[in-house]
């Protein structure tokens, strides 16, 4: 089943002990493949925003807006973060205005 990235941004992620957080955004390699999710983790103490593979997805629930993984919730903040992640600069600027 195909799903709107646009649409699953914001949805709740669920690891196998409860929630951790929500969809930021999404990562795709040069040939469009989405390889990770980017997780804000903030609303937990020591939070950041955190890249999980989506190899770590067990299913997605789309009436109910969640993401449910195969990871505990320390198993996905032990995730690499945004900041230590392989994204070139360019990538990771806001828009530029001319």
């Amino acid at each position: 089943m195909l799903h709107k990235t646009t649409y699953m941004r914001g949805f709740h992620i669920e690891a196998t002990d409860g929630g951790i957080g929500h969809v930021d955004d999404f990562l795709v390699d040069e040939n469009w493949i989405v390889r990770y999710l980017v997780v804000d983790t903030s609303n937990w103490p020591g939070g950041q925003s955190v890249i999980v593979p989506c190899t770590a997805i067990e299913s997605i629930n789309s009436p109910d807006k969640k993401i449910l993984l195969k990871l505990t919730r320390a198993e996905v903040k032990n995730c690499p973060d945004v900041d230590t992640a392989d994204i070139k600069l360019i990538e990771t600027l806001g828009p530029t205005i001319m």
